[in-house]
């Protein structure tokens, strides 16, 4: 009896495992489904990679970039040389105005197995062979770069008119960076720096604040305005907004105190709400309809805390309802969630360019 018993149980065992032809077709299925799996991931990777198209198709917006050929050159990191200059144009005296330039940067990574961040400031400075000249918009912008990754920042400035020539020249800054402890005495960087075409009118915007502001979810403010007389000139808008994260409390003023206290900062990043937005105005200067012509979410880190916003936009007079006679051009920021924001006055500004 025991001997059937345990004749019955390897009968059993026998007929349950799998046949050399089921192990084979199960070996099929499961590379053919490693393979599905890993062309998905990577092109789920592919994707993630690649940086959002901020020229959406519904808004009906070009971002055109800069053509000018970027100069090779490093940002020093020595406390005693506190400017670095990346590239430079010289503006011939002109009885047109001001005059607009713009400026990309790209700065590349440092390999190294450490963590580092280092905090990188640009502006433009312009001066007539003697002395420095007042700008209307200086280009000011800065972000927290982890070395590792590298990052990108532009912007744009605006000139004063001027009966000299002019040197304006793109300046980077590293003013809180300790080289001997991050490793490396400077950061690699490809930098551009041009002058518009001077066939337009650029106009400055309007601040609508007077300092660091502070804004917690739920809360959002117009930071820049501008009433264009003749809606159908529109041509260009590049905007930057400067913005910083309570995730730490320092670096959230432009004078004065801190806008981040302790109690309120924390890790969990900053959501921001970003829009561009156009007020049609009537004859008698009521509105008549809006236009949004940008809006974007985007998020400042605990690693980044600080985020210069830049935007170029094209082609504004096409969205110009026709029987609009003025219109109001208004950035508004929001907090949406997270810990609170700062929007800084210090560096955030927009030029409107228009045809003459």
């Amino acid at each position: 009896m025991n001997e059937l018993r345990s004749t019955s149980r390897r009968d059993d065992s026998a007929d349950s495992s799998p046949n050399p032809r089921s192990r084979i077709c199960l070996f099929t299925i499961v590379v053919v489904l490693l393979i599905v799996a890993t062309a998905t991931v990577t092109l789920t990777l592919d994707r993630l990679s690649k940086p959002e198209d901020r020229s959406s198709s519904d808004n009906s917006i070009r971002q055109p970039s800069i053509n000018s050929t970027p100069t090779s050159n490093e940002v020093s990191l020595d406390q005693e040389q506190r400017d670095t200059v990346l590239d430079s144009v010289t503006i011939p005296a002109d009885e047109h105005g001001s005059s607009q330039l713009r400026y990309e940067v790209d700065i590349g990574a440092v390999p190294m197995a450490a963590y580092h961040a280092a905090f990188v400031s640009f502006e433009v400075e312009c001066t007539d062979g003697s002395d420095s000249v007042a700008m209307k918009t200086t280009g000011k912008a800065g972000t927290n770069v982890l070395l590792s990754r590298g990052a990108k920042v532009s912007g744009q400035a605006l000139t004063s008119s001027s009966d000299s020539d002019l040197r304006c020249e793109l300046l980077a800054r590293t003013p809180f960076v300790d080289s001997d402890k991050i490793g490396t005495d400077a950061l690699p960087v490809r930098a551009g720096l041009r002058r518009e075409p001077t066939d337009a009118t650029n106009t400055p915007a309007n601040h609508e604040l007077r300092d660091a502001t502070l804004l917690e979810a739920g809360s959002n403010t117009n930071v820049l305005s501008l009433k264009v007389d003749d809606p159908a000139s529109l041509e260009e808008m590049s905007t930057t907004v400067r913005l910083t994260s309570c995730t730490v409390v320092g670096g959230s003023r432009d004078s004065g105190k801190n806008k981040c206290t302790k109690s309120m900062s924390g890790r969990e990043s900053s959501t921001v709400r970003l829009r561009i937005i156009a007020r049609w105005l009537d004859r008698s200067g009521r509105v008549m309809s809006t236009t949004t012509y940008w809006d974007e979410m985007v998020a400042i880190d605990y690693n980044t805390h600080h985020l210069p916003w830049n935007l170029r936009q094209a082609d504004l007079a096409d969205r110009v309802p026709p029987e609009a006679q003025a219109g109001v051009l208004v950035v508004q920021v929001s907090s949406v969630a997270g810990t609170p924001a700062v929007v800084h006055a210090d560096g955030t500004d927009s030029v409107v360019t228009t045809s003459n």
